[in-house]
Parts: C-alpha cells; structure tokens; sequence
C-alpha cells in the first residue's frame, strides 16, 4: 500500500469515527468535588475536551462540578464510557491540580473515540487565587478573580471578566487565528495574528492569554 492510500484510509476510518459519534446520542453524568483551598494559592488545570466557567469567591474552599458528557447508542452504553473519563484532583492549600484524563492512545487508531467523550467544568474558586489554565479544545469563561492568570487554548473562545481595572497590571491576550475584542482600549479585530495589550504600572494582577484558533473577549466588570 503507498504512503498516499494508507493517508486516504487513515482519514475515511477517522471520518467514519466523528460520523458514527454525530449519529448516537449525548449522555452525561455530573460529580462533585471540593477541597480546601487558600488566598493566593495556585489551581492548575488541564483539560482536553470540554467548556470551562470559573468563578472567583470569597471562601477558602475550591468546588467544582464535572459533567461527563458522552455519546453513546444508548444510557447502558453510556455508563462504562464514564469510567473512561477521569477527573483528578490533586493538591489543596496553596496547590492544587486539576486534570482530566482519557483512555489511552492506541498508536495504529489515536483519534478513536474523541469525539465521544469530553468533559464540562464549573469552578468556584478564591477570588485571589491564581490560575494557570490549559485546554485543547473548549471554551472558557472567568468572572470575579484577581489573581495571576495564564491561559492556553488551543481551539475555542475565552472570556474574561475584569473585576478591577485598578488593580490589573498587565493583560496580554493573542490569538494566532481567530477574534479579539476588548472595552478597555476599544480593541475590535480579527484575522491572523490579532492581540490585546494593556499595562498599568500601578497594578498587580498579570493576565496572559493565548488561543490558536478562536477568540478572546475582556471586559470591565467594576
């Protein structure tokens, strides 16, 4: 078989997989978890497929709701595809981890079954904690944090709500392909390469914010 027809057959067998995940239908389960968690404390969170809210308070506690979302043919074909899906928690206090984890790749079919399995986080978390986010293919939404921000995405749109203009220092946001709009400066673009850029020397709250493909939007909450 030549190097072009074994390409051809790896793309018809991944096609077949995303239309046979389109043709069953979406199941989900939702679980609970919550650790102690302080001010200034660092959550890292690693995510692979799935939306993200985070939502800063003030209570030394970290929740989150996980929503396994899967497809299936049926709801008894749904159940043992949760256990596939793995949410690890790790950590409390000043560190905590967050990640998701899949089943394992298999070398001759790595794309099988993506599509069929993602997971959908909200999080509540100190309002001065400090995030340090990576998702691959999700949008994310953050609201009322004051803390230190790093955020990776691949593919999807993030939001950001600044709770105090006073108190941010920098804000960098870029997106290699995609949207970025912003009411600080009145940014408005599109396109390759599009970014964000604000700084304020009296500040002392650092975001950073990169996507591949998709937006970024900030906005003034105060």
């Amino acid at each position: 078989m030549t190097r072009k027809t074994s390409w051809t057959v790896a793309f018809v067998c991944l096609l077949w997989g995303w239309c046979g995940a389109a043709r069953a239908d979406e199941f989900s389960q939702v679980d609970h978890y919550a650790v102690r968690m302080f001010s200034y404390g660092l959550l890292s969170i690693d995510s692979r497929t799935g939306d993200i809210h985070i939502e800063g308070w003030d209570n030394p506690r970290l929740e989150i709701e996980a929503e396994k979302v899967v497809r299936a043919k049926s709801k008894e074909a749904a159940k043992p595809m949760y256990e596939e899906l793995q949410v690890v928690l790790k950590g409390q206090d000043k560190s905590v981890q967050l990640r998701t984890v899949y089943p394992p790749r298999k070398v001759w079919r790595p794309f099988r079954g993506e599509a069929r399995l993602s997971v959908n986080y909200r999080i509540k978390m100190p309002f001065d904690a400090n995030l340090a986010l990576k998702c691959v293919d999700g949008d994310v939404w953050i609201r009322g944090l004051v803390g230190k921000q790093q955020i990776l995405v691949n593919y999807g749109d993030v939001e950001i709500d600044i709770p105090s203009l006073d108190r941010l220092r920098l804000l960098r946001a870029h997106a290699w392909l995609g949207y970025v709009q912003s009411d600080l400066h009145g940014e408005d673009r599109g396109g390759f390469g599009p970014g964000i850029y604000f700084w304020n020397p009296e500040g002392e709250q650092d975001i950073n914010v990169k996507v591949r493909m998709g937006g970024v939007f900030v906005y003034r909450d105060d």
